[in-house]
């Protein structure tokens, strides 16, 4: 009798606790989550853990044209334009480099130096090496005063401007021809000078000063632009 009481006594009391603690810990339901706030939600993780793709656009390097002239070669043009003769030859659809043809027209690929800007016409049709000099209307550069009537006054008949006038050796650089100076511009080829012989050329400034300032300047590329695109 005493030990039915005493299983009893123990019994009843360890069931209860095991039924309450059963209670505390059950898991809810996979419709109790309906009411959670979306960033605790599985789904919700992963998606905010994906980054967005990115996309990239590729640069297309600019490119100028080229007028092939007598005596011209890949290698000399490939160097005259700063580029890879390889690079030139893709560009072309070249396959044999001796196949060059007077008055062909290539597509020369940027050498990222800056010489041809948006501001040059398309094709060229010349590059030499020049060095350069500036002068002026006065006497120091031209020999006549500002009484003179031709004062001011070009070979080609027009007045000088500066910012436009150069003179020039017209065996190397026809007269009235349009180039680009690298470093400077475009200039047009409006005067001749009894001390400018071969690859020399006068760049015309209006201030003695200053043109005697801008001193000589060698190795300088000039491109001789094709009058049809200017």
């Amino acid at each position: 009798m005493f030990l039915r009481i005493l299983f009893t006594t123990l019994t009843i009391p360890l069931l209860v606790s095991l039924w309450l603690t059963g209670k505390a810990f059950s898991y809810p339901s996979s419709d109790e989550f309906t009411d959670l706030p979306q960033s605790y939600s599985l789904v919700a993780n992963t998606t905010s853990a994906v980054e967005p793709e990115t996309t990239t656009t590729a640069t297309v390097p600019p490119t100028t044209q080229y007028q092939v002239n007598r005596g011209d070669t890949l290698f000399k043009i490939a160097r005259d334009f700063e580029v890879d003769v390889n690079d030139l030859m893709a560009a072309n659809g070249i396959s044999d480099p001796r196949g060059l043809t007077i008055g062909q027209t290539l597509n020369v690929p940027s050498s990222g130096t800056g010489a041809v800007t948006k501001t040059q016409p398309k094709i060229i049709k010349k590059v030499i090496n020049t060095t350069l000099t500036a002068y002026t209307a006065g006497f120091e550069s031209t020999g006549k005063k500002a009484s003179h009537p031709m004062y001011g006054i070009t070979f080609s008949g027009l007045k000088a401007k500066e910012g436009r006038t150069i003179a020039v050796d017209p065996a190397v650089i026809p007269l009235g021809s349009t180039v680009f100076i690298e470093g400077i511009g475009i200039r047009k080829a409006e005067d001749i000078g009894s001390a400018i012989r071969g690859s020399r050329i006068d760049v015309f400034m209006n201030d003695l000063s200053q043109a005697q300032e801008f001193g000589v300047k060698k190795n300088v590329k000039v491109y001789v632009l094709n009058r049809e695109n200017i």
